[in-house]
């Protein structure tokens, strides 16, 4: 029996044969996943669909006293090779598991790495301070931040209902107050059972964050979606 939402039919298809990696995410372990970049194409609700490969995501986590660092190189195809470069430090916070407190964020295509896109940011007191390429912007936020490269983890073993308001910012790069996180929502697909949460949002597509029982297994967007090739401890 399946019971999967229509935003997800477009990788219903990519659930039958996908082969799980066999570690697992624990929050206490230091690890390093990585994602493979579809693009939907010609999906299909009931097979395997010729989605092309057009990136890779690798997103690294160490634990710290008060929560974790990340870094997190993204390559994506397109009309050239984008690169997305990040550092990020959370603080923990029990809401939606932590929160950003400071980033470094560089992109740049891969043909001129010397014309790069600069950003970091600082979050004090529920003030967002971002400064780079592109100037200096203040920004107030009352619920905990974050991005779409965090929320694998900060989702991952979580069994319990949420119903949460939060502030995202996009590919570091773009603030959106007003966001909420919601679920999980069991799904069935040929006797597998998974877990979604929805990020929804004003200015957002619903985004869907998809577990097995212990890892963040795919991040579907309205075009793309991550499909989970490798967890490795770091």
């Amino acid at each position: 029996m399946n019971t999967i939402p229509a935003e997800l039919n477009a990788i219903a298809g990519q659930l039958q044969n996908y082969n799980v990696p066999e570690q697992t995410v624990q929050l206490d372990s230091n690890c390093k996943l990585t994602y493979e970049i579809l693009q939907w194409t010609n999906t299909h609700p009931d097979r395997l669909t010729d989605d092309r490969p057009i990136g890779t995501v690798e997103i690294s986590r160490y634990n710290t006293e008060n929560g974790a660092e990340y870094q997190i190189v993204e390559k994506r195809n397109g009309g050239g090779r984008e690169i997305y470069e990040a550092t990020v430090t959370t603080a923990r916070d029990e809401r939606i598991g932590e929160s950003i407190q400071d980033w470094e964020l560089a992109w740049y295509q891969a043909e001129t790495p010397d014309k790069r896109l600069l950003i970091n940011g600082t979050v004090r007191d529920a003030i967002i301070e971002m400064n780079g390429t592109a100037g200096k912007k203040h920004l107030s936020a009352d619920t905990p931040i974050s991005c779409q490269w965090l929320l694998p983890f900060a989702l991952a073993n979580r069994a319990t209902p949420m119903d949460e308001a939060f502030t995202t910012i996009d590919e570091l790069t773009y603030c959106k107050t007003n966001q909420l996180l919601h679920g999980p929502e069991q799904i069935e697909s040929n006797g597998q059972s998974l877990f979604s949460f929805c990020h929804t949002g004003q200015g957002t597509l619903p985004i869907h964050y998809v577990f097995d029982l212990q890892r963040p297994v795919f991040v579907t967007f309205t075009l793309l979606s991550w499909i989970l090739r490798d967890i490795e401890l770091i």
